[in-house]
């Protein structure tokens, strides 16, 4: 909580806007952000976008990428990341996708995830690999693409 505010507070201070993209947290990092009384001010909004369909139709990522990665790439978060940041022109645009579980897709380890942020026009995207059950990765990711974000904005 004591992080989040601090996001929130840096976000204000710069007078930074943030809207998000997520796939495999199903939400959760946009839950965190409206956690913070306040953030209004700064979080313009996010959307999930857990189907292929969703993901193409919505902020028009190639199908072909879509299908060959099954949307899960550090090429997709990077697109998302633009394309969302765009859509709610705001100062910063952040994505998450992954695979939380039960099963892997794509010979791709369950828990694989890919965080993006763009900012300044400038993208920046990881790799992590998280261990445990599924709800145990969705929330582990949000908070680390929360973290991501804050080291961009600092």
């Amino acid at each position: 909580m004591k992080r989040l505010n601090k996001i929130i507070n840096i976000l204000k201070e710069k007078e930074l806007s943030l809207s998000l993209a997520e796939s495999c947290s199903g939400g959760y990092t946009c839950y965190l952000m409206t956690e913070i009384p306040g953030s209004s001010k700064v979080f313009k909004g996010g959307m999930i976008l857990y189907s292929l369909e969703s993901k193409n139709k919505l902020l028009k990522i190639p199908w072909a990428l879509l299908k060959k990665t099954q949307g899960v790439s550090a090429k997709v978060a990077g697109l998302l990341a633009r394309k969302i940041r765009k859509k709610f022109n705001s100062d910063i645009g952040a994505a998450l996708v992954g695979f939380a579980g039960p099963k892997s897709k794509n010979k791709v380890p369950v828990g694989t995830v890919f965080l993006s942020v763009n900012y300044k026009n400038k993208t920046e995207t990881k790799k992590i690999i998280l261990k445990g059950p599924r709800n145990k990765i969705q929330k582990e990711a949000s908070y680390l693409l929360l973290e991501l974000i804050n080291d961009k904005i600092k």
